[in-house]
């Protein structure tokens, strides 16, 4: 296995992992750190509908624009509808070579999370963006810190019909993301910004097939 040599931390970062441990945070930077996005699970452990039912409580309990709580969540459990939706996806566009999980590491359970529309067929209300990434997110920090962990992917490539597939009414909602969930089959790194051998800060995968996600040091992106 290639393992994944991090860069040296800069005074900055230095400074905000001292910060962090002062203000009693590393439980929470481990847990960001570590919920990366994955792409293949261990399909023969699936991940009960219960268990998605509290993530969709937890993602609508999230903040939202003017609480006007616009979003809502369709869960997917059953392993034919399951199926159904995982071919609507597109998957990992930066891995050129890869075009998706194979069976037996396909996801176990799905949260499409939708937007209603102010009139049939009209774009939903712009903040539901925003809305969507803080479910979203919520959702994935959520799966992470269970026992065991359940790993989360979040797409937006999808057809504009994937709605069709749950059996949703397209004039009324509006689909923002469609995020799968499984018990994670690979290992992800953050690893430094310059780590890719093409030289792009594109995800990448070693030769053992560890999942590579450079990210720029904080120094970069303060301003």
């Amino acid at each position: 296995m290639n393992e994944a040599v991090p860069a040296a931390p800069s005074s900055v970062e230095s400074m905000a992992k001292q910060g962090c441990e002062k203000l009693g945070l590393e439980s929470f930077d481990a847990l960001v750190r570590r919920a990366r996005t994955c792409r293949r699970f261990d399909e023969s452990m699936r991940v009960p509908r219960e268990f998605l039912l509290e993530l969709a409580e937890l993602a609508h309990l999230a903040p939202c624009g003017a609480n006007a709580q616009r979003l809502r969540f369709h869960v997917v459990s059953d392993a034919e509808e399951c199926s159904s939706l995982f071919e609507k996806l597109t998957w990992a566009g930066a891995l050129k070579d890869w075009s998706g999980p194979v069976e037996g590491e396909r996801p176990t359970g799905y949260i499409a999370i939708l937007a209603e529309r102010p009139a049939p067929g009209k774009p939903a209300a712009p903040i539901t963006e925003a809305d969507a990434g803080i479910a979203a997110q919520t959702m994935m920090l959520a799966a992470r810190s269970a026992t065991p962990e359940v790993a989360a992917c979040m797409f937006k490539a999808f057809p504009p019909r994937a709605i069709d597939v749950m059996g949703l009414d397209g004039d009324k909602y509006e689909v923002k993301l469609i995020m799968v969930f499984g018990v994670p089959a690979e290992t992800q790194v953050i690893d430094a910004i310059d780590s890719n051998p093409d030289g792009s800060i594109n995800y990448w995968r070693d030769e053992a097939q560890v999942h590579h996600v450079p990210k720029r040091p904080l120094a970069d992106v303060l301003v």
